[in-house]
């Protein structure tokens, strides 16, 4: 079992290096880093973030095909693992499709883009000149003048079932998107064994981790207000639709959409009912937390990854639930 603490890009870079150094002297023993567009750049920050520990791997999450090339990709993570060899691994996926649109980029045919993308990368960290023919890259003899001294873990961030069964597939692991309900993990796992059984596999050599947006306050309101306004962030993702309807709950996702593309975060919060938290996230008081922990834990998930963010008290708290949890 491991356990993780995620950030998101939204925070000034020195507020979270403080934050993964109590992380993990709390028991985190990962540290992931999501790639938002117009954010926190997620290699650069798990640079910094691989200086500040002394054991915590460091993950960049979720490096977009549409956006990044495999040969400067496999450079940076490889130059990330000179400062922790061993330390380091990458998740990658499609990326947001409204950043991506954004961006100038479609997002055409996706379970092709991440499987080269990934093989791109295995065969660039040989060291050997490597060739490929694919259809979204080429690599005409790219050959890397050094390597990772340990391997690099490649995740895939999954969503939907064909991509869930690609991971099963080839990927070293899955990293599942936060916010889905503990049903909906439960789904994506199975699909995961699918994929991974139909390529001769098996499922529990697949790691799964699951981004678990997770806020504690002494009373829980301040915690679930917070966590409104990034399950409204979250919920910009037309690919969320079928998570937000597994939970019952009546949410305008086109509203939420169109207000986040316009940046009016407030309205985009307003859209979120307070009995979203319970549904999709971990947050209110510790109890609360605890309780909530367990549900996703008892879905087979073996490496959770929460957001410690909130007020300095909060932060507090989180660090106090990462302690117990790590304790065992």
């Amino acid at each position: 079992m491991g356990l993780g603490i995620r950030f998101d890009g939204f925070d000034h870079l020195s507020d979270s290096l403080e934050v993964v150094r109590k992380a993990e002297e709390a028991g985190a023993d990962r540290i992931w880093m999501a790639e938002h567009m117009g954010y926190r750049e997620a290699v650069v920050a798990c640079m910094a973030y691989a200086m500040s520990t002394r054991t915590a791997t460091v993950i960049p999450t979720a490096v977009s095909p549409y956006l990044w090339h495999p040969t400067p990709t496999a450079m940076s993570l490889a130059t990330l693992a000179d400062v922790a060899p061993g330390r380091v691994g990458v998740a990658i996926g499609v990326g947001n499709p409204m950043f991506l649109d954004e961006s100038g980029v479609e997002p055409v045919k996706p379970i092709r883009a991440v499987r080269e993308f990934a093989e791109c990368l295995r065969a660039l960290w040989t060291g050997d000149a490597a060739i490929y023919d694919g259809e979204f890259f080429r690599l005409s003899g790219a050959r890397m003048s050094f390597s990772p001294s340990h391997p690099i873990p490649i995740y895939i961030a999954a969503t939907g079932p064909q991509m869930l069964r690609l991971t099963g597939r080839i990927a070293d692991g899955v990293v599942l998107s936060g916010g889905l309900t503990v049903e909906h993990v439960r789904y994506s796992l199975e699909r995961i064994g699918d994929g991974a059984r139909a390529a001769g596999r098996d499922p529990a050599e697949v790691r799964n981790a699951v981004f678990l947006y997770f806020s504690v306050s002494a009373d829980g309101r301040e915690a679930v207000d917070f966590l409104r306004g990034r399950l409204a962030f979250l919920f910009r993702n037309r690919a969320m639709a079928e998570n937000i309807r597994s939970s019952g709950l009546p949410i305008d996702h086109e509203a939420i959409i169109a207000a986040v593309a316009k940046r009016d975060m407030e309205t985009a919060k307003s859209l979120v009912p307070d009995d979203a938290v319970d549904a999709f996230a971990v947050g209110g008081t510790v109890r609360n937390c605890r309780d909530r922990l367990a549900a996703y834990l008892d879905t087979g998930v073996t490496e959770p990854v929460i957001q410690i963010s909130g007020s300095p008290e909060g932060r507090a708290l989180a660090f106090d639930v990462l302690r117990e949890f790590s304790a065992g």
